[in-house]
């Protein structure tokens, strides 16, 4: 596992220090809503994703794990964000939110948080399988 200082965005998430680290995952299912965004708009994004997320798996009795938010590379500087939660025991998709699985492989991750847990960030694999989506 190799730590690393993660770059600030101009504007977002200002004097909030984040420990990057690298681990090999196994794929995690997450009920997620898909957006494209810019990383000015990354953190009011993501919440207003898991805002769509959080209500269905409450109304539907699903066991949750953390948040989880998986970042692709966009357009222009753009970000295509997958914002989640981790279910075990499945749910039903309904509107946006669809079963999506974290990636596998090398990832780029790090907590934050009020307790130091509360959302997980994992960036697309630094390397796939030949042949596997990213």
């Amino acid at each position: 596992m190799r730590e690393e200082a993660l770059p600030a965005f101009a504007d977002s998430v200002a004097d909030v220090p984040y420990q990057v680290r690298t681990e090999l995952t196994v794929a995690r299912t997450l009920a997620a809503v898909r957006a494209v965004t810019t990383p000015q708009r990354l953190s009011t994004d993501i919440i207003r994703l898991l805002d769509q997320v959080w209500p269905l798996l409450r109304e539907q009795g699903a066991r949750t794990g953390h948040n989880v938010v998986i970042y692709r590379p966009g357009a222009g500087g753009e970000l295509i964000i997958d914002a989640g939660v981790e279910v075990s025991g499945g749910f039903t998709p309904r509107g946006e939110v669809r079963p999506v699985d974290t990636p596998v492989g090398e990832v780029a991750t790090t907590t934050h948080g009020p307790d130091a847990g509360a959302v997980t960030r994992a960036c697309a694999p630094r390397r796939s399988p030949a042949g596997a989506a990213s």
